[in-house]
This record gives C-alpha cells, structure tokens and sequence, in this order.
C-alpha cells in the first residue's frame, strides 16, 4: 500500500514538472501577434466652386447702317421667334439706292441685248464677206464690254438689296430679349448696340478655377453641378455633367474657365444670372496608411512595431492626416512593410509574428 502512494507522489511530480517547464519554454518563446500590410490608399480631392449661369447662346445686336429709328417692337424680357422683327430703321434713302440700282441695271440689260443682237449680224456679214476680221473682232469686244457692264450692274444691284435689309434689325433665333438699348427717333450708327438677346434654350454653368486645378482636371473632365433651389425646396444634385475646359488663362488672376452644359430640361427652369455651384473630383492621390489600432504612442513618441524574421522592432513614424480607423504616415514606413496590429503584446518579450506572417 505504501509502495502504490508513493508511485502515484512520484507520477504527480512528474507531470507537475513537466507542465512546468512546457510553461517556461512558452514564456521563454513569447506571444505570436497578428500582423497587417502597410498599403497604399488612393482618394480624390472633392473641391466646390462657385459660379454662375449663362446662356450658352446670346448676342448683342448692332446697327450696319446709319438711319433714324422708326420703331422699337420690342421689350426687356420679351419672348422672339427666329427671323421676326426687332427694331426698323428709316430706310427711305436705302430703298432709293435700290430702285436706282435696278434702273441702271435694266439700262446695261438692254445695251447688252443690243451688243448681242450686232454681234449675231457680224458673224452673218463676215461670213458672206462684206466685213473684215478686224470689224468681227471689234463686234465680240463691245459684247464682252456689255456683258462686264451687266455683271457690274448686277453686283450693285445686290449690294443696294443687302443695305436695304439692315433697316430692319431681326432674331437670328429663338430666345429672350435682356435689353433694348434705343428708343424712337434715335440715331442708329454702324456698329451701335441696339438689342441684346439670349437663347432660352439652353444654359451653362460658368465657373473659374487655379490654372494648377484646370491642369489636373483634363480638358474635359466629369463633374457635378448643384442645381439652384426654390426657397422651401431640397436642391438637387446634377451628376456625371460633361464639362469643357477652355485652354486658356486669365493673366491678371490666373484663372481658367470651367463650362459645364445643362440639359435642355434643366435648362428651362432656371435663369441667366442665378449662383450655381460646381463639384469636381480632382485627382486622385495615394497615401500610405495604417490601421488606427496598431499605432503605439507613447507621450510625444509614434511608432509601430515592424515585423522583422521571428521578432518585432520598433520604428518611430511620422503621421499625417487621420481617417477615422486609418491614420495616414508620412515617413517611417514603406508600402507592403508588416507590422504588428496589437502593439501591446508585441512589445512583450519574445513576442514573434504569427505563423507563416513574418518578413520575407
């Protein structure tokens, strides 16, 4: 019985010493941390721009002729029709021009029907020999003269039409008048402003950015546009618009000119003038970045715990911006370098990366 107790003290010992030293390699050999990759993180810089609406067609109307002002049918904010009449000139001396025109032009019709005519009896008379060449060649140089004269005629007759027609000043499309800048019994003199009009059709959104921002957008890159709203109103966000970069900058504030088209719909229910805001994406930009988690900050130091073969070594790195679960670093790491995500264990003695996590 003895000898059984002291079997069974024996065994107990055995075990106990065992586990004992199955403990003390344990510790001896350390904790196996988690590891993570240090990765590029690539983002676009979203930048609001303020501008504003314009028609994409509009034009300002000036007087070709110099004549009195007969009549304004027009008003500010009236609604026109391709080819109707805007404003009429006094176009008495225009249309005398034109019947002067057309007589002498009749006049110079009937010398050259006289031209031909003896033409025709030449060629008969030669042919039976009562005249000379030379008198042949003289009767087809009066036809060529007469046919010059007619051509002339013809050209000043129609130039006489033309300035006849800029007494009447006409829509060159559909749109809306924004100002009339005559009235009644004015003066008109070439090249003075008389109407201004817009096509209401369609409308651009007009803004101005850095030269340096117009350069990393592309000439026409992909934006969206954020459409005026009535008061009690949600506004609405226009996205994918189509926009156009005008290759050139304004020297004085180094500005480009951003142009975005506005569907025909949209259009129509805004107006010229009205504040309107532009987004665009920018560029997209990569950052290096780490999980929040495994950042090790001790008072001013930041650092993180690299995996190296077997091991961990501590790096002190420098952040940038933080992103929620992510911070950005700017020095102390490379991309694709691991790191331990629990900076608590593995700065524990002995602590190793994980199976199959270490460094290469």
């Amino acid at each position: 019985m003895l000898a059984w107790r002291s079997t069974i003290v024996l065994l107990a010992g055995a075990l106990l010493w065992g586990a004992s030293r199955n403990a003390v390699a344990q510790a001896a050999q350390g904790p196996e941390v988690p590891v993570t990759v240090a990765q590029l993180l690539r983002i676009g810089q979203g930048l609001d721009w303020d501008g504003t609406l314009q028609p994409v067609r509009q034009s300002t109307l000036a007087a070709q002729t110099q004549a009195r002002v007969l009549a304004v049918k027009i008003r500010a904010g009236d609604r026109v029709r391709a080819g109707q009449v805007l404003v009429s000139l006094d176009n008495r001396e225009a249309a005398a021009g034109v019947n002067q025109a057309n007589a002498q032009e009749a006049q110079v019709q009937a010398a050259l029907d006289e031209a031909r005519a003896a033409n025709a009896r030449s060629k008969r008379l030669l042919q039976q020999g009562f005249i000379s060449q030379a008198a042949m060649d003289a009767a087809d140089a009066q036809l060529r003269q007469a046919e010059a004269q007619r051509t002339q005629a013809g050209a000043g007759s129609t130039l006489r039409q033309l300035a006849s027609s800029y007494s009447t000043l006409v829509a060159p499309y559909d749109g809306v008048v924004t100002a009339v800048m005559v009235e009644q019994g004015d003066l008109a003199a070439p090249g003075r402003p008389l109407v201004e009009l817009h096509g209401s059709e369609r409308l651009r959104a007009v803004v101005y950015v850095p030269a340096s921002v117009a350069l990393a957008l592309g000439p026409q890159p992909q934006v969206a546009v954020l459409l005026p709203a009535a008061v009690g109103t949600v506004a609405r966000r226009l996205e994918g618009a189509a926009a156009t970069v005008v290759p050139s900058a304004d020297p004085s504030s180094a500005t480009v000119e951003l142009r975005v088209d506005l569907p025909a719909a949209e259009s129509r229910q805004f107006l010229p003038g009205q504040r309107i805001k532009v987004q665009t994406s920018g560029v997209a930009e990569a950052m290096l970045v780490i999980p929040r988690a495994a950042l090790l900050v001790r008072g001013e130091l930041q650092a993180v715990y690299v995996a190296a073969p077997e091991r961990f070594v501590l790096r002190a790195v420098r952040l940038g911006r933080d992103l929620g679960e992510r911070v950005e670093v700017l020095a102390g790491l490379r991309e694709g370098e691991k790191i331990a995500i629990d900076p608590v264990r593995a700065g524990l003695s002995h602590a190793r990366p994980a199976n199959g996590q270490a460094a290469k």
